[in-house]
Parts: structure tokens; C-alpha cells; sequence
């Protein structure tokens, strides 16, 4: 059985490795706003402009499918994932990285992982 990707909002683009995204959180039957950075890719600084044409053309009445890593969060605290276009599948990631704008960034979940390991607890 397929479980269904909750559908995301986006609100802006912040910088070109980062999108302020609107979801459902179903546990509280509430909307939140996060920011959300592309999985397995490091964009340049034109990827900025075509990350909004893609939404323009691939968002079905606003909305797109969420794509998450486990829920992971990066070193600044943003939401790891990607964006897909309900109807085709289509990634965003997938889309930059046919247009030239972004790089591969294969070591993306272990920079993740060994951020989180390195960090540290504020001594109270």
C-alpha cells in the first residue's frame, strides 16, 4: 500500500537552496510553515528564478507533493526534501538538475548525519 506525500504550499523562495513552504500537519489538524531545502543537490544562484518557473508550471491549484527524508533537518534547522508535481511525479531537484543550475551533492545525508553528531548541547 502507497502511503500519500502530503501536499505543500510554496510561499517564496528565500535564497536558491532554500523555499518557505505551507503543509498540513495531520497529528494537529493544523497548517505550519517551514523551509525546506532540496535533497542530493547544491543549486547555483540562478536556480533562484527557475525554481519559481517550475512551481508556476507543475503546482496543481497551489499545491505539490511533499517529499521528505525521514523528516531530517539540516544544520540550520531546515526541512530536508524535495518537491513533486502531483499529477506527472516530476521532482524539482530533478528539474534543476536537467537545466543546468544545480549539482549532484551525493553526500548530502552523511553531511547531514555528521552535522548532527557534531553539534553540541549548550553547557546550562
Amino acid at each position: 500500500m502507497e502511503v500519500p506525500q502530503p501536499l505543500a504550499t510554496v510561499i517564496r523562495v528565500t535564497r536558491p537552496d532554500t523555499i518557505q513552504i505551507r503543509t498540513t500537519l495531520p497529528a494537529l489538524q493544523s497548517y505550519v510553515t517551514l523551509y525546506l531545502t532540496l535533497f542530493g543537490v547544491t543549486c547555483s544562484d540562478s536556480a533562484k528564478q527557475e525554481i519559481v518557473d517550475w512551481v508556476e508550471i507543475h503546482s496543481d491549484a497551489g499545491r505539490l507533493s511533499l517529499v521528505t527524508v525521514e523528516f531530517l533537518r539540516d544544520e540550520y534547522g531546515r526541512l530536508v526534501g524535495d518537491l513533486a508535481d502531483p499529477q506527472s511525479g516530476e521532482t524539482l531537484s530533478g528539474w534543476l538538475l536537467n537545466r543546468g543550475v544545480a549539482e549532484e551533492r551525493p553526500g548530502h545525508f552523511h553531511d547531514i548525519i555528521a552535522s548532527g553528531l557534531e553539534s553540541k548541547e549548550p553547557e546550562v
